[in-house]
C-alpha cells in the first residue's frame, strides 16, 4: 500500500512549483519595468551615498531613507498596470534573495572569538526585545503582529530584519504602511543613538571591550553600529561589529520563531500560516559556506553588496506602495512603541554587561 505524502512534503512541492512559476521568463518580462524603476531609485541613493551627498556634518542619512522617500514621492505611479508586477516582485522576491545573501556577512568563527559576553548579550537582546515588542504593542493599543515587526527590527538588525519579518507575518490592508513606518522609525532612532551612546563610556564605567559590546548590542542597524564604533577607535569598532553580527546571526531563528508563533496563534488558517521561510535557509547555507572558507573574499564582498542593493530595491518598491497620507495617520502609538523598544534594548544591554562582568564573563 502506497504511503500518503506528508503535509511537509506537500507544502515543499507547492513551494517548488511556486518558485518555478515566479522565475518563469514570462513572469520576469512582466516584472521588468517595475523592477527597473525600483533599481533606478536604489541606484540614485547608492550614488548619492558614495559621493557623500547624504552627509551633513556629523549627521549621515542612510541611503535606504532616501530610497523610501523617493519611492513614496512616486507612489501615484504604483497604480499603473505596467509597474504593478515588478513592484510585487521587487518587494517580495528580491527582498528574499537579498536577505539570503545577507548571510555572506557572517562567519561562525569570528562570532565566538570574543568569548561569552557578546554571544549572551546578542541572544538576550534579540529574544527579549521581540518578546517586549509583542507585549508593549498591546499596552499601546496595537496588534501583537505589529509589535513582533518592530521588536524584530529593533532587536535584530533594523530594516533588513523588518523586511524579513514582514515576509512571514500575515498580510492586511495596512501591511505596507506599517513596514514603511518601521523602516523609517528604526533608522531614525538608530541614527539618534549612534550619536548619543559613544559619549556615555565614562558615565557607564565601561572598558573599550564592554563599550564595543554595548554599541553592537543596543544600536539597531549595522551601518549605525559601524558609525558609532568608528568614533571610538579600532578596538571598539571591532567588538561592536562582532556583537552586531551575532545579532544578525540570530535573524534565522528569530524569523522562524515568529513564523511558528503566528502559525500557532489560533487565527484563521489562511491568515495565520505564512509560507515556509525558504529564503532563510539560503541565509544559513551561505553563512555556513562562508564559515568553511569555501567562499572567496571577492565573492563574499560581491554578495554583500548585492544583498544591500536588493534590500534597498525592495524598500523602493515598499515606498511606491505606501501612501504618505496613510503614513501620516499612523498615530502616536507606533511612535511610542518604537521609542520604548529602543529604550528597553539599551537598558537591557547596559544591565547585562554589568551582570556578566560581575560573573567574570
Amino acid at each position: 500500500m502506497k504511503a500518503s505524502s506528508s503535509p511537509f512534503s506537500m507544502r515543499s512541492s507547492a513551494v517548488a512549483v511556486d518558485l518555478a512559476r515566479l522565475w518563469a521568463p514570462d513572469n520576469l518580462r512582466r516584472a521588468a519595468p517595475g523592477v527597473a524603476l525600483c533599481a533606478a531609485i536604489a541606484a540614485v541613493a547608492f550614488i548619492a551615498d558614495t559621493r557623500s551627498l547624504l552627509r551633513f556634518g556629523a549627521v549621515w542619512v542612510p541611503p535606504l531613507i532616501l530610497t523610501l522617500v523617493i519611492g513614496m514621492a512616486l507612489q501615484p505611479l504604483s497604480a499603473r498596470p505596467i509597474l504593478k508586477p515588478g513592484l510585487e516582485f521587487a518587494g517580495r522576491t528580491l527582498l528574499r534573495v537579498g536577505v539570503a545573501l545577507f548571510g555572506a556577512r557572517l562567519t561562525f568563527g569570528q562570532l565566538i572569538d570574543d568569548g561569552a559576553m557578546p554571544i549572551l548579550v546578542a541572544l538576550a537582546a534579540v529574544a527579549c526585545t521581540i518578546a517586549f515588542g509583542a507585549w508593549a504593542a498591546r499596552f499601546f493599543g496595537l496588534s501583537r503582529d505589529f509589535g513582533l515587526l518592530t521588536g524584530c527590527a529593533t532587536g535584530v538588525c533594523g530594516a533588513a530584519a523588518a523586511m524579513a519579518a514582514s515576509a512571514v507575518l500575515p498580510k492586511h490592508e495596512n501591511s505596507d504602511r506599517d513596514l514603511a513606518f518601521t523602516v523609517m522609525g528604526v533608522n531614525f532612532l538608530s541614527t539618534v543613538v549612534m550619536v548619543l551612546y559613544p559619549p556615555l563610556q565614562q558615565a557607564l564605567g565601561y572598558s573599550l571591550f564592554e563599550m564595543g559590546v554595548f554599541l553592537g548590542g543596543a544600536i539597531h542597524d549595522v551601518a549605525q553600529v559601524a558609525g558609532a564604533g568608528q568614533t571610538m577607535g579600532d578596538k571598539v569598532l571591532s567588538d561592536a561589529i562582532i556583537t552586531k553580527l551575532l545579532r544578525v546571526a540570530f535573524l534565522l531563528p528569530a524569523i522562524a520563531g515568529i513564523a511558528w508563533w503566528v502559525s500557532k496563534s489560533g487565527g484563521p488558517v489562511s491568515d495565520a500560516r505564512p509560507a515556509p521561510p525558504i529564503f532563510l535557509f539560503g541565509f544559513l547555507a551561505l553563512a555556513t559556506l562562508n564559515s568553511m572558507g569555501v567562499v572567496p573574499p571577492a565573492v563574499q564582498a560581491a554578495a554583500t553588496q548585492i544583498s544591500s542593493f536588493l534590500i534597498i530595491t525592495a524598500i523602493a518598491a515598499l515606498g511606491m506602495k505606501t501612501s504618505l497620507l496613510a503614513l501620516a495617520r499612523i498615530g502616536m502609538g507606533p511612535v511610542l512603541l518604537l521609542i520604548s523598544e529602543t529604550v528597553f534594548i539599551g537598558l537591557l544591554v547596559i544591565g547585562l554587561i554589568y551582570g556578566l562582568r560581575a560573573l567574570g564573563l
